[in-house]
């Protein structure tokens, strides 16, 4: 199991849901409260795949966790969750990255319109 401590200060925190052999998964990221609107969409997207809980992921410290409720059957299935997992690390890091670039160049311009004008009015 994982320790709750590393989990609750973990950068990011996925629920992981998967198929039997880890070719088909999922994670909800657990810092972001969903909207009734996400889990119809999540619902629907899910129909068919046979999905289900298999435990969490999180990164703590720089260093991926991938804690599941049973141990897979085939050892392929926790290396295809945990390269997933990376995927999802990447992607939500380069979603956050481009955040603060806008919020970068939005503080920017405030910071630089607050400044005194330094030129002569004569």
């Amino acid at each position: 199991m994982y320790d709750i401590e590393q989990l609750s200060n973990a950068q990011s925190a996925a629920y992981v849901i998967s198929n039997p052999d880890g070719s088909d998964c999922e994670f909800l990221n657990l810092q972001q409260k969903a909207s009734a609107s996400d889990l119809e969409q999540l619902r629907a997207r899910w129909a068919g795949r046979d999905l289900h809980g298999v435990g969490v992921a999180f990164l703590a410290h720089g260093i991926p966790h991938v804690s599941l409720k049973e141990q897979p059957s085939d050892f392929m299935a926790i290396v295809r969750l945990t390269a997933a997992f990376a995927r999802y690390v990447d992607m939500i890091s380069n979603d956050r990255t481009e955040q603060l670039r806008a919020d970068d160049s939005v503080m920017w311009c405030e910071l630089l319109y607050t400044l005194p004008d330094t030129r002569s009015h004569t």
